[in-house]
């Protein structure tokens, strides 16, 4: 009997992943009644904004930067891929709220339609909540995002959150109902909080449940052909190493991880396409981050995920049909290079099996731009320049 007790305890403490998710009450008419429309060109362009990751003062070359990266590309719509605050920094509501505010102030003065998922930032070290930020995000005019699938994890008393899984459907014109296209918001959550395994978040399996509905949902409306998609997220999907090639270790220009070496695939253009750090998915041996990417491409509607993350990638390659397409971050808050940017996407309504995309560099933005923009840009780079040359001394002392 105490066995069979045992058993029985074992099992209720193995269900101590609580995953509540409200998908079967996922409203995402807001997206639906902003009614994004391919243009008289059949064009429709997105402009991908990765990490701003600032504090409550919003940087003002992060602001120069941002606003002439819409001017040269005039989007359509504007996604921010997460980290769009970081609020490890904004240790009280009243911060990450304010850090929030002058982020989106900033878009609703631009008055381009915005879309955003959350990164493992967002809500770090903050007791503002993702739904809380949710609301702040829909008090603005030009938010089309929702807050859509909302599901909660729980292991040893550890809970996270993932909240803000939606569509944004774009339509085949300004007077059309017809869907002929789609983009997928995905919350890909913070950090894992199962400590036996640890690493950062990913799409939970209620997303996916969700996902798969509305997908067939499209697909029959559409004639039973799949509506063609793209996806953005923060965080990379670990099927990134399996699309990165391995090498050997000590080879120039690869990156480490989980003690191998990996470079960019053969035929990736290394002129327009860089791998500067290991990308950094969910651990690679927790099978449900491998879910998502698997359960797209059974449906058939995604091209591509678009993430950021880690800051100073920037790639397209490609998986099993799907393009997994890395972006640099634009944050002069947190690390970054001199490739720190954006990422350009252009959807073609007469073409929806390829896209065209690009990145522009903050720097060439800045330079540009006002004279202020240029002033400040040089001050932060003598600034970099001093604080380089004292690390790179202290290194030289420290390690001999």
């Amino acid at each position: 009997m105490k066995k069979i007790i045992a058993l029985l305890m074992s099992a209720v403490m193995a269900l101590t992943f609580i995953l509540p998710c409200f998908a079967a009450d996922v409203d995402v008419s807001r997206p639906a009644k902003a009614h994004l429309a391919f243009g008289d060109d059949g064009k429709f362009t997105i402009l991908q904004v990765a990490d701003i990751q600032d504090d409550a003062m919003l940087s003002g070359l992060a602001k120069g930067a941002i606003r002439q990266a819409v001017e040269v590309s005039k989007p359509d719509l504007i996604v921010l891929t997460g980290d769009n605050i970081a609020g490890y920094s904004c240790g009280t509501k009243g911060l990450a709220k304010s850090a929030l505010k002058a982020v989106m102030d900033l878009f609703e003065d631009i008055g381009v339609p915005v879309a955003a998922v959350f990164g493992n930032h967002d809500d770090d070290d903050t007791p503002y909540t993702k739904q809380e930020q949710i609301e702040q995000y829909e008090s603005y005019s030009c938010y089309v995002g929702c807050a859509g699938v909302v599901c909660e994890k729980t292991v040893n008393g550890n809970t996270v959150t993932n909240a803000g899984t939606y569509n944004v459907p774009i339509y085949a014109s300004a007077d059309s109902n017809d869907v002929a296209y789609n983009i997928w918001c995905m919350d890909s959550g913070n950090y894992n909080p199962d400590e036996k395994i640890g690493g950062y978040g990913y799409v939970m399996p209620e997303q996916l449940d969700w996902y798969t509905a509305k997908s067939n949902e499209l697909k029959e409306a559409n004639g039973g052909e799949p509506v063609p998609s793209i996806a953005f997220q923060h965080i990379v999907p670990p099927q990134i190493y399996r699309a990165l090639k391995e090498v050997d270790a000590g080879t120039e220009g690869s990156v480490s991880y989980a003690g191998k070496s990996y470079v960019l695939p053969d035929g990736v253009d290394p002129k327009t396409n860089w791998l500067s750090e290991a990308p950094c998915p969910p651990n690679i041996d927790f099978e449900p981050g491998y879910a998502e990417l698997d359960t797209m491409i059974a449906q058939g509607d995604v091209k591509a995920v678009f993430f950021g993350h880690d800051h100073i990638n920037s790639f397209v390659v490609p998986y099993e049909g799907v393009d997994l397409v890395s972006s640099p971050g634009i944050t002069f808050h947190s690390y970054n290079d001199s490739n720190r940017g954006f990422r350009v996407i252009t959807l073609d309504k007469n073409n929806t099996d390829s896209y065209e995309t690009y990145t522009l560099n903050a720097a060439e933005l800045l330079e540009n731009g006002s004279a202020s923009d240029k002033i400040a840009l040089t001050f932060k780079n003598i600034i970099d320049a001093i604080v380089n040359f004292f690390k790179g001394l202290w290194d030289q002392i420290t390690h001999g």
